[in-house]
């Protein structure tokens, strides 16, 4: 063999062994992950009661599947716990409701903004440590843990009412718009690109970090939240949905259907500046929940999803993708002066 030839090889890139093992592991998760999309898909596109009645339950079952994690699954507490993310999650509804003493009220009506409640919050808070007096096995370490994931589990689930629910509300158009109205209120397909486009940011992201990982992946990130996360993981989970979402995102832009009005051609930069943030934060989520499973000493939180664990599993790095997604649709709609509400409305 040539000097030069042994070069070349020497700058191969090998890619790992994957072992029989990890091959039916793979074929699990994408043969759950195609039923997951046949169920999610059509209840977003067809939003309304549909996607309300689908986040409903993945909420209820979220609130189970965090209990499970501190060992605090009676009935009572897992009723109190439900009502508190729930009052989160729907606040912004609850409150349009009373304000307009709607009778049947849509939900597509009332998500155009969003705020953490502070009523609620501090009920809450004074709630869960009041079960501290009443129940021995309750600590205070518990009582902390479920209300900071109340907190993020009904902010994330609120959020993802929120992508679902703005493009269809009026606020979402710009005042004084001369352009009609691309985004059409009795259809149901335009409305939902916003939410897809999250949604498929972090799939992408957790995607590209899986396949990255397990083809390439030799150096670990932080063995003691996630032995198996690397690095060559994270930065292909997000290339993977940087480029992919930025495509996506584009091809709507210059199609003249851009996702929301100032995600255009016009203001492509907002496109990127999406697309760069959702991936990062995606990986935070899936690392903090990662962090949480090795805390309480577990593999899963549920085993609803084969493959992917519980709802929690997969939605983790969906929840920190659409918390920034809507925070950055907020604060742009709100520059633009087209946003519902006022900047105090996201502290409050």
């Amino acid at each position: 063999m040539t000097k030069n030839n042994k070069n070349e090889v020497h700058h191969e890139l090998h890619h790992n062994q994957l072992s029989g093992k990890t091959k039916k592991s793979m074929a699990t998760r994408i043969i759950s992950a195609i039923v997951l999309i046949v169920v999610v898909v059509p209840a977003i596109i067809l939003g309304d009661w549909f996607y309300f009645g689908l986040m409903s339950f993945a909420l209820l079952v979220a609130c189970y599947e965090i209990l499970g994690c501190a060992g605090k699954r009676t009935v009572f507490i897992y009723i109190v716990y439900s009502m508190f993310v729930a009052l989160i999650a729907y606040w912004p509804m609850f409150k349009g409701i009373v304000i307009n003493s709607a009778a049947f009220p849509r939900p597509d009506l009332y998500f155009n903004t969003i705020y953490l409640p502070i009523l609620i919050t501090v009920l809450g808070f004074f709630l869960l440590f009041w079960l501290t007096v009443v129940y021995k096995d309750f600590s205070v370490v518990d009582a902390s843990f479920l209300i900071t994931m109340a907190l993020l589990i009904g902010l994330g689930f609120q959020c993802l009412f929120y992508l679902r629910y703005y493009p269809m509300n009026p606020e979402s158009i710009p005042t004084g718009s001369v352009e009609p109205l691309q985004y059409n209120f009795n259809n149901t397909v335009i409305p939902s690109i916003l939410i897809l486009f999250v949604f498929l940011s972090a799939v992408m992201t957790d995607t590209g970090a899986y396949f990255f990982g397990v083809l390439f992946g030799k150096h670990k990130m932080n063995e003691r939240i996630s032995p198996n996360k690397t690095w060559e993981g994270f930065f292909g989970g997000i290339a993977t949905s940087f480029v992919i979402c930025s495509i996506v995102g584009l091809a709507f832009a210059f199609s003249g259907n851009p996702i929301l009005y100032f995600f255009d051609k016009n203001h492509w930069y907002n496109i990127l500046i999406l697309t760069f943030l959702t991936p990062f934060f995606a990986t935070l989520g899936d690392f903090v929940f990662s962090a949480i499973k090795r805390y309480w000493g577990i593999k899963d939180y549920g085993k609803l999803i084969p493959g992917h664990g519980g709802v929690l599993d997969r939605l983790d790095s969906i929840f920190f993708a659409s918390i920034v997604a809507s925070i950055t649709v907020f604060i742009i709609s709100n520059m633009t002066g087209s946003g519902f509400g006022n900047w105090a409305e996201i502290l409050v």
